[in-house]
């Protein structure tokens, strides 16, 4: 059986190492093992641990990186790198996605940071009211999207998926829409002239 106080992170992508991370320090009064088997993982939870006042020592064991993280050494240095995952509050935050993919360069790549980040959107429920879709974006709300499950997740927490019904039209993909709600360009406007904050993805 594996120790409580391991966190397997090996094979997950990115930010889910530093999630898990944060999930495990919630509370905890004893050291906790993350074991990451990418670099950047190890950096990014490191950076993470140490922003939160905890003691980190990492050991390279072959392809893996073992980090010993020992919560509440000392307090959050004033002017720590931001936390990878940080919980800022941003009241009434929106986003705001207008594609299929996250950037530019590499549709394949763009899919995946997509995925990632809407994966991620879950762990800023308290903050986040809206999600508006239009133009491409419309696509990963519609049958067949492969992001289906974490829209689906965003909606269960109550956020509301506003889906431009123009842009369904122009596709030709209004029938087809699986989740959140057919909006108009009024709807859209007014949501965002009431946010707190927008992110465009």
């Amino acid at each position: 059986m594996t120790d409580p106080n391991t966190v397997d992170c090996r094979g997950l992508t990115c930010p889910q190492p530093v999630i898990n991370t944060k999930n495990a320090l919630q509370g905890a009064t004893t050291p906790i093992l993350v074991i990451v088997d990418d670099e950047a993982s190890c950096i990014n939870v490191r950076r993470f641990a140490e922003s939160q006042g905890a003691r980190v020592d990492v050991e390279q064991q072959a392809a893996e990186f073992h980090l010993t993280i020992e919560p509440g050494q000392r307090a959050p240095a004033a002017e720590a790198l931001p936390a990878v995952c940080s919980t800022t509050a941003a009241r009434n935050m929106v986003v705001y996605i207008s594609s299929r993919g996250m950037g530019r360069g590499d549709d394949e790549l763009g899919a995946v940071l997509m995925e990632a980040f809407l994966d991620t959107l879950s762990q800023f429920k308290g903050d986040l009211s809206h999600a508006i879709f239009i133009n491409a974006g419309v696509k990963l709300a519609v049958q067949g999207s492969p992001v289906l499950q974490q829209l689906r997740q965003l909606e269960d927490l109550g956020v509301q998926l506003l889906v431009c019904g123009t842009c369904l039209n122009h596709f030709g993909i209004k029938e087809k829409l699986a989740v959140g709600s057919v909006s108009n360009m009024y709807a859209i406007i007014e949501t965002l002239s009431k946010a707190g904050r927008i992110i465009r993805p």
